[in-house]
């Protein structure tokens, strides 16, 4: 978002910079300047997102301790991995997996819905071999495959998710669950 705003920024000064009468309206050098800095975004929200999304999905991964109160039976109580002083199926744990799955839904699902919402705006462009100042900022995206299958990246995206993601959560002690979804999710791809 800052690198877009810096791309608007820049455009907007150069042109008021510029003498009147100017080639385009304000609104029109806003918009190329949003697109100026556009693939460097994108880049970096690709990037970012099978790592930041695990760290979210992290939130159900729990690590159980077995403990042994004097006097008492053996007890098994689990923490977070991420953070131990959080009691898993407490409260505390529960607002923080309520936070997760907004987080989830912006992140993560949210950088999927972008991506194969603009790889859908490119589809016309793409086809008919114009490209346009959309197709060129999102190059990165389709500029390696063949055209008939200029949506590949968001599905290899969805992939990276779902092995990275979630897949944590399936609950651990159903670890041969997880193996068989990731395998299956992997044949697909095949």
């Amino acid at each position: 978002a800052l690198l877009m705003i810096a791309g608007i920024s820049l455009r907007l000064c150069r042109w008021r910079a510029a003498p009147a009468p100017r080639e385009r309206s304000w609104y029109a050098e806003a918009a190329l300047g949003l697109l100026d800095l556009t693939p460097a975004g994108l880049v970096l929200i690709f990037c970012f997102v099978p790592s930041i999304s695990a760290s979210i999905f992290r939130s159900w991964s729990c690590k159980a301790y077995t403990v042994s109160p004097p006097d008492s039976p053996l007890e098994q109580v689990s923490y977070m991995r991420l953070d131990a002083s959080i009691e898993c199926g407490t409260d505390e744990h529960g607002s923080v997996t309520e936070l997760a799955f907004g987080l989830i839904a912006l992140w993560p699902a949210g950088s999927l819905i972008l991506f194969t919402s603009l790889l859908v705006a490119c589809y016309k462009p793409l086809r008919a071999k114009r490209p346009n100042a959309l197709t060129r900022a999102t190059a990165f995206l389709h500029r390696e495959y063949e055209k008939t299958w200029y949506w590949w990246e968001a599905v290899e995206l969805a992939r990276k998710l779902v092995l990275t993601g979630f897949v944590l959560l399936i609950p651990e002690e159903r670890a041969f669950v997880r193996l068989v979804v990731a395998t299956l999710v992997c044949s697909c791809y095949a």
